[in-house]
Order: structure tokens, then C-alpha cells, then sequence
């Protein structure tokens, strides 16, 4: 498996972990957030930031960390309630979000992901009713 596939499989299982904690995903876009459908709340979006690359002079395996950025948009008639959604929401996404929850599919026999980590966590309201999660994560994966 190339470094870019464990990337991608990375990827895949950072989504597949949220759709079982109900997070729901969908291909098509939406330009405004007003315009996604109540059957798709708690709406998800994975947004790959980059990359850090560790050099070992060659002695080892080297390590890389992947930065995403997870939006969660959720609804909420009470503002009170919304902000509950957005708390339970925080915390769930970080339960879920470990080591050995990354460590499936393709990379089930590999372990390559070796770190989860939260980098910052940001909650936005906007109107009486929309509230989003900015999610940062990175990730260290082993490179072969």
C-alpha cells in the first residue's frame, strides 16, 4: 500500500467512524446551508488541510500527520437546546475519534495510524436555529 493510500483509507475510515456516531454525509454540495434537507442533520463535511512530513534521515519508517478540518452543521429550534447539540456533539465526535477506530478496513492488518489528536474545536450559531462544529483533527499515520 503507496503512502497516498493509506492517506485515502484514512480518509474513508475518519468518515465512516462519524456516520456511526449519526453524522450524515452526502456528494452533493450545498452553497447555502439553508438549503440541506432536514433528513440530512446533523450534516457532515470532511475538509483535508494538508499535511507535516517527518524526516528520520532514513533510519526508520517515518511518521507524517494529516490535518483535517470536520464541520458538523446541526439544527435546533431552541438556542438553548442548540447549544446542548453542539456540546454532546464535541464530545461525542472525540470519543469516537481514536486509534483503533482509524485502524480498519485497508488498514486493519497495517496499524498505520498511531496518534488522534484534537487540535481546536469552535462552535458557530448562525440565526435562532443553525449551529456548526469546526473540528480540527490530525492524524499520525506510519509511512512506508
Amino acid at each position: 500500500m503507496a503512502n497516498i493510500d493509506t492517506v485515502k483509507s484514512i480518509t474513508d475510515n475518519l468518515q465512516t467512524v462519524l456516520e456511526g456516531q449519526g453524522v450524515r454525509f452526502s456528494r452533493k454540495t450545498f452553497e447555502d446551508e439553508k438549503n440541506i434537507p432536514a433528513s440530512l442533520i446533523p450534516f457532515g463535511e470532511i475538509f483535508y488541510q494538508g499535511e507535516n512530513f517527518e524526516y528520520t534521515h532514513g533510519q526508520k519508517p517515518e511518521y507524517a500527520e494529516i490535518d483535517y478540518l470536520v464541520k458538523v452543521i446541526l439544527s435546533e429550534k431552541d438556542p438553548i437546546d442548540l447549544m446542548r447539540e453542539q456540546e454532546t456533539w464535541v464530545h461525542r465526535i472525540r470519543e469516537a475519534l481514536t486509534v483503533n477506530a482509524l485502524n480498519v478496513g485497508n488498514l486493519a492488518t497495517s496499524k498505520y495510524v498511531s496518534r488522534v489528536t484534537t487540535e481546536k474545536v469552535s462552535a458557530e450559531n448562525r440565526g435562532k436555529n443553525m449551529g456548526f462544529l469546526n473540528y480540527g483533527v490530525r492524524i499520525r499515520y506510519r509511512e512506508i
